[in-house]
C-alpha cells in the first residue's frame, strides 16, 4: 500500500514518522486480534507499556523489528506477516500560493504491506 501525506516543510519530519510506524503497528496488531486496547490507549507508550506490550506479543508469538532506519517489520511465528519502509520525501513547490512562505512543501511518501492486503482478511 503507498500513502502520501503532505507537510510543512518546517515540520519534524522523524516525529511524524514515528507516529505513522506506530499506527501501522497498532493497525496490524489489531487486525491479528493482538489484544492491545487496554494497553495502548495513548499515542506514545510509557515505559510500563512497553513491557506489557512486549509480554503480551511474546505469548502471541510476534516479533517486530523495528530499526531506527525508519524500516519496521513484524513477524508472526518466525513468518513475516507486515513491513512499513522508511518514507520517502519530496520536497515541492506551489507557485498558486500567494504567500511565499507556504509555497514550499514536503510530500512524504509512505510504501508498507501487510499479509491482510494481499489476502483480503
Amino acid at each position: 500500500m503507498k500513502a502520501v501525506i503532505l507537510l510543512n516543510h518546517t515540520e519534524d519530519i522523524k516525529k511524524i514518522e514515528e507516529e505513522e510506524k506506530a499506527r501501522f503497528l497498532k493497525e496490524i496488531l489489531v487486525q491479528m486480534g493482538v489484544p492491545i486496547q487496554e494497553i495502548w490507549s495513548d499515542d506514545v507508550l510509557s515505559v510500563s507499556q512497553r513491557m506489557q506490550m512486549r509480554h503480551v506479543l511474546a505469548v502471541y508469538g510476534v516479533k517486530v523489528l523495528d530499526s531506527h532506519d525508519g524500516f519496521l517489520q513484524i513477524y508472526v511465528e518466525g513468518e513475516k506477516v507486515a513491513s512499513f519502509e522508511k518514507p520517502i520525501y519530496k520536497l515541492k513547490r506551489d507557485l498558486k500560493e500567494i504567500n511565499p512562505k507556504k509555497q514550499l512543501y514536503l510530500e512524504m511518501e509512505i510504501n508498507c504491506w501487510s499479509l491482510f492486503e494481499e489476502s483480503g482478511n
